[in-house]
């Protein structure tokens, strides 16, 4: 008998055209899995065994990795899931597809699309998450309600993030360290073209004046929107800043020194 076709299926491989610059395509290196430089800041495998038990916890087999870059998440969950990665970046997608395919990982359905409109039917997913890619959106509570519609009753929905009571801040630890380095790699890497080197000054400017005025996630923003939507908490944990940095992330306090982080889990309600 003929398989019938799976609607979400129809994305595999394939991407929509982007007909205008996106600057998180020249930032992909910050966000590969295989980058040195990344594992000095952060520990992408406790951020991978924090949503995995999550997931396992409600029997979830298809995840949705919203927002999911490079895909260092996507990577590191195929094993135990069937991952479906969307990004707006077709950069970060095409690395997560390099990547996946030198891992031997299943990580060929990929999305390029908005997660203010994700392209597929409701009640689609076991369960849903979004790691700090709530933040460079101008809606993140339409991106938040859009993963509840395409996570199926009474799975679950997981969101990181940084809680930016503070705004955008970082802490004078955290500047110093930045600056120094940022000067260190600019070094390192000389040889390099600008758009290849770890730290590109001028996108990350762009990308800070794109989000400057968009809302500020905390976690009271982010259990509100959930509990809006009819999910139930399920839980919620405040200290994983200490359990994923790196050595260059602990020593300025967090990737975003001055701020905290949060992970939040939501179980979707049953539709009447």
């Amino acid at each position: 008998m003929k398989k019938k076709p799976d609607s979400r299926d129809s994305f595999i491989n394939t991407y929509p055209i982007n007909t205008y610059p996106n600057p998180w395509d020249f930032v992909v290196d910050n966000y590969d899995i295989k980058s040195k430089s990344r594992r000095l800041w952060v520990k992408d495998d406790i951020y991978a065994e924090l949503i995995k038990n999550l997931f396992e916890a409600s029997n979830c087999n298809t995840i949705l990795d919203v927002g999911c870059g490079a895909g260092s998440l996507s990577i590191l969950l195929a094993d135990e899931f069937k991952v479906y990665s969307l990004d707006f970046s077709r950069a970060m997608l095409e690395r997560l597809k390099e990547r996946g395919n030198e891992l031997k990982k299943d990580v060929s359905t990929l999305i390029n699309a908005d997660s203010q409109k994700i392209p597929f039917k409701g009640n689609s997913f076991d369960g849903t998450l979004c790691k700090f890619a709530l933040w460079p959106i101008s809606n993140p509570q339409e991106g938040i309600k859009e993963m509840v519609r395409v996570t199926k009753p009474n799975g679950r929905i997981v969101i990181i993030e940084i809680d930016r009571k503070n705004g955008y801040e970082l802490n004078l630890r955290s500047k110093l360290i930045y600056f120094l380095y940022k000067a260190f790699k600019r070094i390192i890497h000389a040889h390099k073209q600008k758009n290849k080197t770890v730290h590109n000054d001028g996108v990350w400017k762009i990308i800070r004046d794109k989000t400057r005025n968009n809302p500020k996630i905390t976690l009271e923003f982010t259990r509100d929107v959930l509990e809006d939507c009819g999910c139930e908490i399920t839980s919620t944990d405040t200290s994983i800043k200490s359990e994923i940095n790196g050595i260059m992330g602990k020593l300025c306090g967090g990737q975003c020194g001055g701020h905290n982080y949060f992970l939040i889990c939501a179980k979707k309600g049953r539709e009447e």
